[in-house]
């Protein structure tokens, strides 16, 4: 069967489902079609996204270091020729400029000749934003970006100086720190003043963001 093939079977169901429906060709991405309700959450109609480069697209209505994330799970899928579909949350801007979560699908849509896959196929359902689930998943996603940007500065930290900065996130004074780490006030105040240095911290609010990020509370 042929892309046209597929795209008509695909094309009697997908605008009566309730979800976005996405066929990108590969190995540049570009979308090749979408159904009513996902062209009607970006405001935008088909023949755009077909004209759009795919970089843009991902740009425009995509976080990009989310996107590097599942792009790079569902490469290694098709590195593997695998059936199995890639599951992953994304954040998606719609026409009114707010972000969505949607817990995402993306499979082989068709293959080649030669067994070589060609065009992926996403399904996007939307995951309602006042449920517990949506503000447990943006929390996560904004410690892995805020992880990933950084990595670098917090690989600077000594040992005893993660130490330091995990009871400084509980807000522990220096005193019960040195008591605690059998180590001198004087001691503390310098590792606390070289992490403050080496993070740019400002305040407790940001020693706390590392301290979750990075897995330490």
């Amino acid at each position: 069967m042929d892309l046209d093939d597929k795209l008509e079977e695909l094309r009697c169901i997908a605008d009566e489902l309730p979800v976005p429906i996405i066929v990108q060709q590969v190995p540049n991405y570009g979308v090749v079609y979408m159904n009513r309700v996902g062209l009607d959450i970006l405001g935008v109609d088909l023949s755009e996204l077909q004209a759009i480069d795919p970089k843009e697209y991902v740009t425009r209505y995509f976080n990009i270091d989310d996107d590097q994330d599942y792009a790079a799970k569902i490469k290694q899928r098709l590195q593997q020729v695998s059936e199995k579909s890639t599951s992953y949350f994304q954040q998606v801007k719609s026409k009114d400029g707010t972000w969505r979560l949607y817990a995402s699908n993306t499979k082989v849509f068709l293959k080649n000749a030669h067994g070589e896959v060609t065009h992926l196929v996403t399904t996007a359902s939307p995951v309602d934003p006042e449920h517990h689930i949506t503000i447990k998943v943006n929390r996560l996603m904004d410690d892995v970006r805020f992880l990933r940007n950084h990595a670098a500065v917090f690989g600077k930290l000594s040992a005893r100086e993660i130490e330091v900065l995990k009871l400084m996130a509980l807000g522990i004074s220096s005193p019960e720190i040195g008591e605690r780490l059998f180590i001198a006030l004087a001691t503390v105040d310098t590792h606390r003043r070289n992490i403050r240095k080496k993070l740019s911290l400002k305040n407790n609010y940001d020693a706390v963001k590392f301290a979750h990020a990075f897995n330490l509370l």
